[in-house]
């Protein structure tokens, strides 16, 4: 993001189905194995704009599946608490997934198959970004903007920097980097937006970001 007002954006989903689907988990990690990113991050990200009220229990769509139609507890736990506040990319995610899965698969075997009608069928996004009318100039612009649009402007600048290789700071830290607060910076860094909702999210970043300002 280049220096000058912070433009709030909204993200868009146009869903498309992909040919890959999965009855089992040996199904589940060769199709993770192929499958596009933008099929990835759809389904680690789609639930937090779904309800942006609540957190669920299994927060992607991989562990949800697992738990609900495979009944698998262990492979749902471990998939729901992927790292991905620390990934850099979608692809090192594809690899901790394939790694949860391949270890599984080695040490109990397939386990537990479905039915056709109860696949995981892998969708593919087309991610759109568009302006949602609203720009900051100042700190306090900012502050009062982000307290009134909708919910998945704060999911856009906090999850669209993962599918962007090699970037891990969401658009709020970058903004206020460059207006020269480093703490308040550091400390947007330093957030995990995964173990929340993205209304909780929201509240927090006003909290700390009207708490950074005031220490100047």
């Amino acid at each position: 993001m280049a220096p000058g007002p912070f433009k709030f954006r909204k993200l868009g989903f146009l869903v498309e189905v992909t040919p890959f689907r999965a009855t089992s988990l040996e199904q589940l990690l060769t199709s993770i194995t192929v499958v596009p990113e933008s099929s990835i991050f759809y389904h680690l990200h789609q639930r937090f704009f779904r309800d942006p009220h609540r957190l669920p229990e299994y927060p992607n769509d991989l562990a949800d599946w697992a738990h609900a139609i495979l009944g698998n507890a262990v492979i749902a736990e471990r998939l729901a608490n992927l790292n991905l506040f620390r990934s850099v990319d979608v692809n090192v995610v594809r690899r901790e997934i394939s790694v949860i899965l391949a270890e599984h698969l080695m040490e109990h075997g397939d386990g537990r198959s479905v039915p056709p009608e109860d696949a995981f069928i892998f969708c593919q996004p087309r991610l759109v970004g568009f302006g949602s009318g609203y720009q900051a100039a100042t700190p306090e612009e900012f502050l009062q903007i982000l307290a009134q649009v909708d919910s998945d402007v704060v999911g856009y600048h906090l999850f669209i920097p993962k599918a962007s290789p090699g970037r891990v700071a969401n658009d709020f830290a970058a903004w206020f980097r460059y207006l020269g607060y480093e703490s308040l910076a550091q400390q947007l860094d330093a957030f995990d937006p995964y173990v929340n909702s993205l209304e909780d999210n929201r509240v927090y970043l006003i909290e700390t970001i009207t708490a950074g300002i005031n220490r100047t």
